[in-house]
C-alpha cells in the first residue's frame, strides 16, 4: 500500500510538471467574437486535437483509477478497429446503454471515430422502452451495463441486434477498488455468450484481428448522436443530434462563461451520458480543452461530500436537487475552495435555493456563485448561460450562445413579443436539432416560421429585457389558467418556499369547474414542525405576496416529491395524486 501511494504521488508531480509546459506552450484564446469558424470535424476528431496538446493531462477519472488523454485516445482507437471488425460502417447507429464509465466514453467516441452515430439509451430504461430504442434506431451492435443485460437479453429476438457487448462497472475501476465492488456489490448476473453476446474483453480481442485505420473522415454537419426526449407528451422521440451541435456548445461557452474552460480544471459528471446536458457539458466540454471529467456512474448524496474533498473538482454541473444535498453536507470552512465554477440545468431552480446555495459556497471557500444553464435536448441540452454578472437576478437565465438567436413569440398573434413581455421561447442557430428520428411530421411540428426564419419551439415562457437578458417564467404546459389569468408556477413555488419551515414544494394545476383549473402546492416540511403551523403562515405569506387570482386553493403535504429518472420533479405524477 504505502508503494502504490509513493507511486500515484510521483505520477501525479509529474504530470503537474508536465500540464504546465503544455500549458505554456499551447496557450488558448482568451476570447472568441459572437460569430467565430467552428471545429469542421467530429467530436472524435476535437478531442483527439486536444490529446495531442496534452497527452499527459488527466482526461478520465474514475473511482481511483485516472486515464490520460494518451491512455484513452489508444482506447478508443482499439474499441474503433473492434467495432470496423464486427462490420460497423459509417452511419451505422450503434447502441450504448451505460452510465458514466470509462468504457462508455471509450465507445462513444470511437463510434464518432468510424463516423457511426451513437444512440444514447437509459440504463435503467424498462425492456419495452429498450427495445423501442433499439429498433427506432434499426440499431445492429449494442453495449450495455451487465446490471441492463438480463432485460436486453429479454428483447434481442424482438430486435435487429447482431451483437451486445456487456461490460460491468468494475471493469475500470483501481484494482483494489474492484476487489471491494467484486465482494459488495457486484450481481451476479449470469451472461449467456453466443455468437451475439460476448464481453468486454473479448470485443477488445477482436481489434487485434483488424488490419488499418479505423478512422473515417466525418463532417460537422453529419449526424453524431441520437437522444430521447422525456417522453411527457407521449412517446419518447429520438433526437438527432449533429457533431457541431456538440462541438460548437463548447467553443459558444468559452465565450460566453470563460471561466468554464481551463484545461486544469476537472468536472463532476454526475449528469449522465444519456443526458443532452451531461454528454455535451460534463463530458465532451473538458475533453475538447485538455480538462478532466470525472465520472460518476450512479450519483449517491451520501457520497458527495467524499467526491468533493478527495477529488478536489473545479466545476460542478447538475440539477437543483443536487445542489440542494450540497447544502446539507457538514463541511469545514476551505473544503469547497477548489469549486471554481457551479452551473445549474435541467430544472427550475427558486431564488431561495439560489441564495442558500451561494451562501453556503462562500462560507465554505468558494468565490463561485451559482449560475443558470438553459436548453433542451432538441438544442443540444445547453443554448443560454448566465455568466455570475446575473447572479442576483430572480428569473434571468442569461444569453444565447454565439450563432443562436433567441425569440420571444407571443402566444395569441405568433408575432415576436415586445421587450419584456411574456411568451413563447423559440431558438434557431447551431444548437437546434436535425430533427426526431424517422418523425418527419412531428419534426415540421416542433418548428414554426416568424417571417422567413425557421425557429424550434421550447414549449417555454419567457421574456427578454432591455438588456437582451433572456429570463424564465414557466413551461408552457405548466403554465396554469385561471379565470383566464396565466399564473406561473414557479413564481408561486418562489413566495412558498419563503416560509422557514418548507423543505421543497412544487405548484401545479388541477381541472376546477368555476375556474377552469385551480393552483395546488404540494409541500414537504421540514422536521418538528406542525402542518397547521405551516398552513397559517403561507396564508399570510401569500396574502402579502400574491394576488388573489394566483394564489392556491389546495396546499396538500407529502413526505417527498417524485422524480423522474433523470433527478428532475415529476410533476405528471404529481398530477395523478
Amino acid at each position: 500500500m504505502p508503494l502504490d501511494f509513493l507511486y500515484k504521488k510521483i505520477k501525479n508531480t509529474l504530470r503537474k510538471i508536465d500540464l504546465k509546459l503544455e500549458r505554456a506552450r499551447y496557450s488558448l484564446h482568451d476570447k472568441f467574437q459572437p460569430s467565430m469558424d467552428y471545429f469542421e470535424g467530429g467530436l472524435y476528431d476535437a478531442i483527439y486535437e486536444a490529446s495531442c496538446k496534452y497527452p499527459h493531462n488527466t482526461a478520465l477519472k474514475y473511482f481511483d483509477n485516472e486515464i490520460t488523454y494518451k491512455e484513452m485516445i489508444k482506447k478508443i482507437n482499439k474499441v474503433a478497429a473492434a467495432l470496423k471488425y464486427i462490420g460497423a460502417k459509417k452511419g451505422d447507429r450503434i447502441t450504448v446503454c451505460m452510465p458514466n464509465t470509462p468504457e462508455a466514453i471509450y465507445m462513444f467516441y470511437a463510434i464518432n471515430e468510424i463516423g457511426a452515430v451513437a444512440n444514447m439509451v437509459h440504463p435503467l430504461s424498462s425492456e419495452k422502452e429498450i427495445e423501442d430504442y433499439v429498433n427506432q434506431a434499426s440499431s445492429r451492435i449494442m453495449l450495455c451495463i451487465d446490471v441492463s443485460y438480463p432485460k436486453v437479453e429479454a428483447i434481442i429476438k424482438n430486435t435487429d441486434l447482431e451483437q451486445v457487448i456487456v461490460v460491468s462497472p468494475a471493469r475500470s475501476m483501481d484494482l483494489i477498488v474492484r476487489a471491494i465492488y467484486t465482494l459488495t456489490k457486484a450481481r451476479k448476473n449470469h451472461i449467456k455468450k453466443s455468437q451475439h453476446v460476448i464481453t468486454w474483453g473479448k470485443f477488445l480481442q477482436k481489434a487485434n484481428k483488424f488490419i488499418g485505420n479505423p478512422h473515417t473522415r466525418v463532417n460537422s454537419k453529419d449526424d453524431a448522436v441520437i437522444m430521447y426526449s422525456g417522453g411527457t407528451t407521449g412517446k419518447p422521440k429520438g433526437i438527432i443530434l449533429s457533431n457541431l451541435n456538440f462541438n460548437a456548445q463548447v467553443l459558444g461557452a468559452k465565450y460566453l462563461v470563460p471561466e468554464l474552460i481551463k484545461p486544469e480544471y476537472s468536472y463532476m459528471a454526475f449528469l449522465p451520458n444519456f443526458h443532452a446536458f451531461g454528454l455535451g457539458v460534463c463530458i465532451h466540454m473538458p475533453l475538447y480543452f485538455g480538462g478532466c471529467s470525472l465520472l460518476i456512474p450512479q450519483f449517491n448524496p451520501k457520497k458527495f461530500k467524499k467526491y468533493i474533498k478527495t477529488y478536489k473538482v473545479n466545476i460542478l454541473i447538475g440539477v437543483p436537487t443536487v445542489f440542494e444535498y450540497l447544502t446539507k453536507l457538514k463541511l469545514k470552512k476551505d473544503d469547497l475552495k477548489n469549486i471554481k465554477c457551479i452551473v445549474s440545468g435541467g430544472d427550475i431552480i427558486s431564488m431561495a435555493t439560489k441564495e442558500k446555495i451561494n451562501d453556503f459556497l462562500h462560507d465554505h471557500g468558494s468565490g463561485a456563485v451559482l449560475e443558470n444553464g438553459y436548453g433542451l435536448t432538441e438544442a443540444s441540452g445547453g443554448f443560454i448561460f448566465s455568466p455570475p454578472s446575473l447572479a442576483d437576478d430572480p428569473d434571468a437565465i442569461g444569453y444565447p450562445l454565439p450563432d443562436n438567436e433567441v425569440v420571444i413569440m407571443n402566444l395569441k398573434t405568433h408575432k415576436p413579443a415586445k421587450t419584456g413581455e411574456d411568451g413563447e421561447i423559440l431558438v434557431r442557430g447551431l444548437s437546434v436539432m436535425k430533427g426526431y428520428l424517422n418523425k418527419p411530421k412531428e419534426t415540421e411540428e416542433a418548428f414554426i416560421k416568424i417571417g422567413i426564419k425557421k425557429y424550434l419551439r421550447t414549449g417555454d415562457i419567457g421574456y427578454v429585457d432591455e438588456d437582451g437578458v433572456v429570463h424564465f417564467r414557466s413551461r408552457l404546459k405548466r403554465m396554469i389558467i385561471s379565470n383566464g389569468y396565466n399564473i406561473y408556477p414557479a413564481n408561486i413555488e418562489d413566495v412558498t418556499l419563503t416560509c422557514q419551515h418548507i423543505a421543497a414544494c412544487a405548484a401545479i394545476g388541477k381541472e376546477d369547474k368555476l375556474r377552469g383549473e385551480k393552483v395546488v402546492v404540494f409541500v414537504v416540511k421540514k422536521e418538528n414542525t406542525s402542518e397547521r403551523v405551516i398552513r397559517k403562515e403561507l396564508v399570510n405569506i401569500y396574502r402579502k405576496n400574491l394576488a388573489k387570482y394566483e394564489t392556491p386553493r389546495e396546499i396538500r403535504f407529502i413526505s417527498e416529491l417524485p422524480k423522474t429518472k433523470l433527478a428532475k420533479v415529476d410533476f405528471k405524477a404529481l398530477e395523478e395524486l
